[in-house]
């Protein structure tokens, strides 16, 4: 058996370290690029998103979704139960279009999307064209696990297309 040359050794080595220190470059990178980073505002501050302030007038929570034309009330899923966020939003830079991303955050920045359901409530949903200037209120409807449903942070107004911290708002403290 022959021996193996140290040069060879050293190259698999250095090889290997130089793979190492990229994915632990990348790895570190990725978590502080990638990972939603979130700011708290107190209770009842409004938040900024896309050229519009967004504000939240109540969060409620909810066994059932009343359906306003009279059909039968929407049940959540087994476990969880229904949030929802009632929202006020005025678009001040016609410039910007407000695209209604928010998501719900609770426990340990836990996210939660909002839900498509097949209910006709007496506030609308997020309208797609907000007038400049122009206060809109409308809701958010959230499924969160019933565990969590005592723990939720805020509403997390999404724009992806800025690098700064997430806003989270809240109901007023009553």
């Amino acid at each position: 058996m022959t021996a193996v040359p140290m040069r060879r050794i050293l190259f698999a080595v250095a090889a290997f370290a130089a793979v190492l220190i990229y994915l632990t470059w990348w790895v570190t990178y990725a978590g502080i690029h990638y990972m939603p980073r979130y700011r708290l505002l107190a209770p009842g501050i409004n938040g900024e998103t896309q050229g519009t302030t967004v504000r939240v007038l109540s969060m409620t929570q909810s066994d059932q979704l009343a359906n306003v034309s009279g059909g039968q009330p929407a049940p959540p899923d087994p476990g969880a139960v229904w949030i929802v966020a009632e929202l006020e939003a005025v678009r001040h830079d016609p410039a910007k279009e407000f695209l209604c991303g928010s998501e719900l955050i609770g426990p340990e920045w836990r996210q939660w999307p909002t839900a498509s359901v097949q209910v006709q409530r007496a506030t609308p949903f997020c309208p797609l064209d907000l007038a400049v200037e122009a206060p809109v209120r409308f809701e958010s409807i959230f499924m969160v696990p019933t565990r969590y449903a005592d723990q939720l942070s805020g509403i997390a107004l999404r724009d992806d297309s800025s690098a700064a911290r997430t806003p989270v708002i809240r109901p007023p403290e009553k």
